[in-house]
């Protein structure tokens, strides 16, 4: 008999995964895990992106662009963000459709400097928005009925988007009444809020006519592309480091460069280098351990392309950045 029920509840678990609300879910993160969730306007200046696991525990990432924001350094405008983690737990169930989470504990990642200006850039590193320590906020599954919602919940649900208002809601959705925030995990449409798409390097050459060269010995390789920032990037592992390169075109004036690579520290020990032809720097900053981060940004003013590589290290000055970034870099030839 207790087989008999645990194979009924281990289908249920799978339908609810699928899209169907299970009528009885003991551990909800189970379902939600592995989902991307955003709090945004849809406009694209300013997001709130979180990653929850079957544990409870989630990490997160917020930016806020306000290039209007200038001053003497920061031409260029200002972005306040901040990487975080925390822990959620389940504090009850409500109905069939509806649990109340409580946010058990959060907090900013380790080694944020405050402020720093990169570029024309002013970086302001700022609380998550929509998030807070120790508010119960309400998860809502698929098929919840819409009729009930506020305004402001249908709004952070983007159901207005579509052409014609759904009677009920076709995505998870986790709303503080607190912090007037809704977080979607679109588990039918994962592009939708999770805009990154993973490609072969042919897949993503077809698409964008940007391509990496893969250093000698680099394992783990993976390719994404970006649609709507045009921006190309190849993760791949080197002995016992990560690396992230990127590619974006733009146009920028002799001797500019432009931080494309989503990493915003205080960089020390900075010095102008040259990959293949093209001027660039390299940058080091301490991620507040033992690890270490590096960066070398470049650009190939022929074309038009913006390249960054980066990478976590324990390890900095036995680590020749520069010599990985000539294997990744494809000199791209003018068109007669």
């Amino acid at each position: 008999m207790k087989r008999v029920i645990a194979w009924i509840l281990s289908l249920m678990l799978m339908l609810s995964a699928a899209g169907a609300v299970a009528e009885t879910t003991e551990n909800i993160f189970d379902v939600l895990a592995g989902l991307e969730w955003s709090f945004s306007s849809g406009a694209g200046a300013w997001s709130t992106d979180l990653r929850i696991q079957a544990d409870g525990s989630f990490s997160g990432e917020y930016h806020d662009s306000e290039m209007g924001e200038t001053g003497e350094g920061y031409p260029d405008g200002t972005i306040y963000g901040c990487a975080f983690s925390g822990r959620m737990s389940l504090a009850e169930r409500m109905d069939d459709n509806a649990w109340k989470i409580r946010v058990d504990a959060l907090a900013p990642d380790e080694g944020q400097v405050p402020e720093a200006i990169d570029d024309g850039i002013r970086f302001v590193t700022a609380d998550p928005y929509g998030l807070s320590e120790g508010d119960e906020m309400v998860l809502y599954g698929p098929g919840t009925p819409l009729d009930a919602f506020s305004e402001d919940m249908l709004l952070w649900t983007h159901v207005w988007d579509q052409d014609e208002l759904p009677a009920e809601l076709d995505t998870w959705f986790l709303y503080s009444e607190k912090n007037d925030s809704g977080f979607v995990g679109d588990s039918y449409a994962p592009d939708m809020v999770n805009p990154w798409k993973e490609l072969t390097a042919e897949q993503l050459a077809e698409a964008s006519g940007l391509s990496f060269g893969v250093p000698e010995g680099a394992e783990n390789v993976i390719y994404r592309f970006l649609p709507g920032e045009n921006l190309a990037e190849m993760q791949f592992s080197l002995g016992p480091d990560d690396f992230c390169a990127r590619i974006q075109p733009t146009a920028l004036q002799e001797g500019q460069l432009m931080n494309i690579s989503g990493m915003y520290f205080g960089w020390e020990n900075e010095e102008t280098i040259t990959v293949g032809r093209c001027y660039g720097t390299i940058g080091q900053a301490q991620t507040g351990s033992e690890d270490w981060v590096e960066l070398c940004l470049w650009y190939d003013a022929a074309p038009g392309l913006m390249y960054s590589l980066s990478v976590y290290t324990t390890d900095p000055d036995g680590l020749d950045l520069t010599a990985v970034a000539e294997q990744v870099y494809i000199p791209v030839q003018e068109d007669d």
